[in-house]
Formats: structure tokens, sequence, C-alpha cells
């Protein structure tokens, strides 16, 4: 009953910001006028696509850097078709279903891996993914930080309180992969025995311990997790210029954290309507550019993901398909 309850609440937040952003049929015609330009500036939205494409790749290296730490003899090939099929359920799911529930299943079922370093290498690949993030948009403010006067008061507000979020993100990171080290966690089995010496917990913290074991590996995810985002924000920036607008690059770096950020959250169906509302916000505050090209060109953007996802889709169907009755066993994305 409360995953029933969940996916209805997330239709209706998707609805509802969607119904607000299309209700007055002149800003709904202006939308769908600069959505048809994405076919007429068709050099931009094969860039885009490239890009989209691209990133997923670099996300498939990062994560076959963390299976490596972890012990799992598995290709670079089997990795990348496991991570564009993921992007799949990314976009269509509503429910438990999700890209990370898959990519644990796929592999193994596959393989007969063990269900706690898949499990662990997906947490770890999404820990480096924020340290990415952080990195790439304490840069773009700092850079940007000239220009920062310019900006209203509410814009601020947004940016302070995101960049005091990543800092903590990184901090967050940090200090767990310190609590992870065997000396510092054989120190807290002594202190608090009952808790810190149950099994499970202990070959999880050894399997976490693989950031500092691993740190070559970690410090090459990190360098991939920037790289991914950089070119994966560049999708949207090529979007922009998809549907007839123009703007500086490094306004639209400092945003898509924040859109990319807000959108993953688990209010909506793939981040719809959420993503459409803070772009708009953040792009026509920081760029001027118009609103409705500026949800065209969020719409372009996430566009562009579904094109990859649905490849993913027949990537899936043309392959060996993992059960899916397993899935209680994995823990919901």
């Amino acid at each position: 009953m409360k995953k029933v309850v969940f996916i209805l609440l997330k239709l209706g937040i998707t609805t509802g910001l969607l119904w607000m952003i299309f209700r007055e049929p002149d800003f709904r015609a202006a939308i769908l006028l600069h959505l048809a330009s994405m076919f007429s500036h068709w050099q931009w939205t094969l860039a885009g696509l490239g890009c989209v494409g691209f990133s997923t790749w670099l996300g498939a290296l990062r994560w076959h850097v963390l299976l490596k730490g972890q012990k799992q003899d598995v290709s670079s090939a089997e990795v990348a078709r496991v991570t564009f099929v993921s992007n799949f359920f990314n976009i269509t799911s509503v429910g438990v279903i999700g890209g990370d529930a898959y990519r644990v299943l796929a592999l193994r079922q596959k393989h007969d891996f063990k269900r706690l370093p898949l499990m662990v290498s997906v947490m770890l690949d999404h820990m480096l993914g924020m340290v990415g993030l952080s990195l790439l948009f304490l840069s773009c403010r700092f850079i940007f930080s000239d220009r920062l006067s310019s900006l209203s008061r509410e814009v601020m507000t947004i940016l302070d309180g995101f960049e005091m979020f990543m800092i903590g993100s990184l901090v967050m990171v940090i200090v767990s992969a310190i609590s992870f080290t065997p000396r510092l966690y054989q120190w807290g089995e002594k202190q608090w025995p009952r808790m810190l010496g149950y099994a499970p917990l202990k070959n999880f913290a050894t399997a976490c311990d693989a950031l500092r074991r691993d740190w070559r590996g970690s410090i090459l995810g990190t360098f991939l997790s920037i790289a991914l985002f950089t070119i994966h924000f560049l999708s949207f920036y090529c979007a922009i210029y998809a549907v007839g607008g123009t703007a500086p690059l490094m306004e639209v770096l400092a945003a898509m954290p924040i859109v990319d950020t807000v959108s993953g959250l688990p209010f909506s169906v793939s981040g719809l309507g959420v993503r459409e509302k803070t772009f708009e916000t953040l792009i026509h505050a920081l760029t001027g550019l118009p609103q409705a090209m500026a949800i065209s060109a969020s719409l372009v953007g996430w566009l562009m993901g579904v094109v990859w996802g649905l490849i993913g889709g027949l990537i899936f169907i043309s392959g060996s398909r993992p059960n899916f009755v397993d899935l209680e066993e994995v823990p919901a994305p």
C-alpha cells in the first residue's frame, strides 16, 4: 500500500508541475514553437545526443573502476551494456525497479557475484559522483564569483544554500571514507562491541574501505565524475541552442548541478516538472534566457536522455534478462 501511495504521489506532483508550466495557452504555444526548432537546429540536437551517450559511457567506466576495487571480474563491455540498459529503467521507473536495482541484479545473476560487493560498488559510484558534482559546482561558482553582484537575492539564496550542501556532501564523503578504515573501525568496535561487532556491518565496512585501499581508482573515479557531469551538462547547453537560444557556458554549468540534483530527488517521474521549473528559474535568472525557451531547452535535454534510455531498452530486449522476482533483495534506489 505504501508503494502505491508513493507512486501516486510522484504522479500527482509531476502532473501538477507540468500543469503549472503549460496552463497558459500562449505560453504553451511558445514552448511548442521552440521545441519544433530542434529539428531546424539539428546539429545542436545531434551534439547534445552525443554528449548524453558519451557521459553514459564515462559513467560505465567509473563503475567498472569501482567494481575492480571490489574484486569483481567483469569486462568493460558488459559493464557498459548494463549501464546503458539501466538508463531505460531510470526513465521508466515509477516504482522500485530502478537503474541501480537492475545493475545489481544483472551482474549478480549472470556472473553469480555476491550481493554485497555489487551493492557497495553502486553506493560508492554515487558517492564519487557527489564528489565530482561538488568539485564541478564549486569550481564554476569560484569562476563565476565576479558576476554574483548582479543576481537577485532569491537566486543568491539558492546558490549559497546549494554551496553549503555541496561542501557538506564533500565532508560527509571524506568522513565516511575515514570511518571505514580498519584501524578506526577496530577502535569503534572496542567502544561499541554489540553494534560494530555485528558481522554483516563489519563486512560492509570492509567493502566500503575500497575507497582507501584502491585510492588510485578513487582518484580516477573522481576525475571521471567531473568529466561525466561536465559532458552531461553540455547536452543541456546544446539543447538551449537547439531551441534557438543562446547562453554563456559558465552560467549554464553553474546552474545545472542544482537542476540535476533537484530533478534526481524521488518526488516526480523522471524529474519531469521539477527539472523544468528549476531550469526555468535558474537559467532565466543567470542568463536572461526567455522562460518559454528555457523550459523548451529543459524538455529537449530530457528527451535526449530518453532517446538513450530507449536505446538501452532495445539492448535489454535483445539480450538476456535478469529474474526480477529477486528484486526484493535489492534496496530501492
